[in-house]
């Protein structure tokens, strides 16, 4: 069976995407467009519970804000540069908007049960990230073993979990034996 990423590995994907092309329009020196990217990014991340990531977008955004106003501190014109900025700003919107509408149609197609399962999942894993970072094994073994029964819980026929059943039932192996 072809191993679907799920909802959530989609989101994230984009949140990187938007952060990369962040970086690059940073080297072009398009500090505003750079913001309004690292904007989308931190809004998605916002919607994942991912709060280090958050925090993390939240300086850069004011760093390249207090770059903006220092390079704009003298000039009060529109720039052949801003114009091609609000171009750039509004066919990134309207890719947002294309993105936004598809995602509301996969969620209206997954039935609310597995929807619940996933936001679980996704919050399980970012918990179970940290604790076994704090070496907290016991609970990470529990975590684990939730997860895996959660992801078992999902028809394949919905969305193919093999891979990650396979990688978490690794990580119990190491973490029995840290225990």
């Amino acid at each position: 069976m072809i191993d679907m990423p799920g909802p959530f590995d989609e989101l994230e994907k984009e949140a990187e995407n938007l952060e990369k092309q962040s970086k690059e329009e940073f080297s072009k020196k398009s500090y505003v467009l750079a913001i309004s990217l690292l904007e989308e990014a931190k809004e998605i991340y916002s919607k994942l519970g991912y709060q280090g990531k958050i925090d993390m977008i939240e300086k850069r955004i004011s760093q390249l804000k207090n770059l903006v106003k220092f390079e704009k501190q003298d000039t009060m014109e529109k720039t052949k540069g801003e114009v091609e900025f609000q171009k750039r700003v509004t066919k990134v919107l309207g890719e947002k908007e294309r993105y936004d509408s598809k995602r509301l149609e996969e969620q209206k197609a997954l039935p609310p049960k597995i929807k619940q399962k996933l936001e679980k999942i996704n919050l399980l894993i970012e918990k179970v990230e940290k604790e076994e970072k704090l070496e907290k094994y016991p609970r990470v073994l529990g975590r684990y073993e939730y997860l895996l029964e959660l992801y078992k819980s999902i028809p394949k026929d919905i969305i193919n979990f093999s891979k990650e059943i396979y990688e978490i039932e690794k990580k119990l192996v190491d973490i029995r034996g840290k225990i």
